[in-house]
């Protein structure tokens, strides 16, 4: 079965630092929930003092009281950047409805399954979200695959961190996944469109997902850093048409047009050249992001910068190195 799990609370507040006010972080839930999306990622579990009109949260009890009235079978998910919450500030699941997703680097794989192993054992089914999985080989991939199955999450995550995979990439690492892992382990995917590829690629696993179960993050009106995500519009109207999904999809219509779009208008993603250059240089979005605040760039520029980024800060972001080469091919 092909599921759908919207994420615009979460990876969409990277467009407006996720202040969507307090109405209107309800009302997404709501709308989504009433629209039958499976799983609504409702915003980051961090250490920071808590502001209802922000989708980020410092307890798990401040998301109960958003989704407790919820009467219907999608669940809700929070993310946590592994580091970034202490296993102790979570208390032991009174909400089956509430799962955790959680994020982690490759350097941090083993800290992050003893981590996770934890939150099942307080009663949470969890995703677990290697970043930037293109990264991982055949090898490393099997490793992720066995120290996965010991902790038997709900999801094991493919994710395009980077917006790079074209289709043969992660078709490679669905089938390597998929032949290894424990068959009641679902997959999901997450990819951001900086090379217009996302839904591509998702129809490509779902054509491949006869024998799982196969989870689709997306986000309202592809909301997200760049180029943004998979469209969660583009992607239920599909399923239903082709797999007898039944998504409702005038709830997410007009969400979109009551308090998506809006934000749109004020702060707009979408596909832009630095993005794109970006993912064809497999370095980090916030390069991209750095270099799209400072003007105009030629193209030229800007794939010298790509080029001038050492190995080691392609895929992490670092200010330092990109202000330093900023300053070397655009200030004379």
């Amino acid at each position: 079965m092909i599921k759908v799990l919207d994420c615009t609370l979460r990876d969409g507040g990277y467009v407006n630092n996720w202040e969507f006010g307090k109405n209107s972080i309800i009302k997404i839930i709501s709308s989504l929930t009433q629209a039958n999306v499976n799983f609504i990622e409702c915003g980051f579990l961090k250490k920071i003092n808590y502001n209802p009109n922000l989708s980020l949260f410092s307890d798990v009890n401040q998301l109960y009281t958003i989704i407790n009235n919820q009467n219907s079978e999608t669940k809700y998910t929070l993310m946590i950047n592994y580091g970034e919450y202490p296993i102790d500030y979570i208390s032991n699941n009174i909400n089956k409805k509430l799962m955790l997703r959680i994020s982690f680097k490759k350097k941090h794989l083993n800290d992050a399954m003893i981590y996770a192993k934890s939150l099942t054992e307080k009663g949470y089914e969890i995703f677990l979200n290697p970043m930037n999985t293109d990264l991982y080989s055949i090898d490393d991939l099997k490793f992720l695959i066995n120290e996965t199955e010991k902790i038997n999450p709900f999801a094991l995550t493919i994710v395009d961190t980077i917006g790079c995979m074209c289709e043969k990439d992660a078709v490679n690492i669905y089938k390597t996944i998929n032949s290894e892992l424990n068959p009641d382990i679902k997959i999901c995917f997450h990819s951001h469109n900086n090379l217009q590829l996302s839904f591509p690629n998702a129809l490509a696993l779902i054509n491949l997902s006869n024998d799982r179960d196969l989870i689709i993050d997306s986000t309202l009106f592809a909301m997200g850093r760049g180029a943004g995500n998979v469209r969660t519009e583009q992607i239920i109207k599909y399923l239903n048409d082709n797999y007898n999904s039944d998504f409702d999809y005038i709830p997410v219509v007009k969400l979109i047009d009551d308090v998506i779009y809006p934000i749109f208008i004020k702060s707009p993603w979408g596909c832009s050249t630095p993005y794109y250059l970006a993912a064809l240089h497999h370095c980090h979005p916030n390069y991209a992001k750095f270099i799209s605040d400072k003007g105009y760039i030629s193209t030229e520029t800007i794939i010298k910068i790509f080029n001038s980024i050492p190995a080691e800060y392609k895929y992490e972001f670092n200010i330092d190195t990109i202000s330093d080469l900023y300053g070397k091919f655009c200030l004379y």
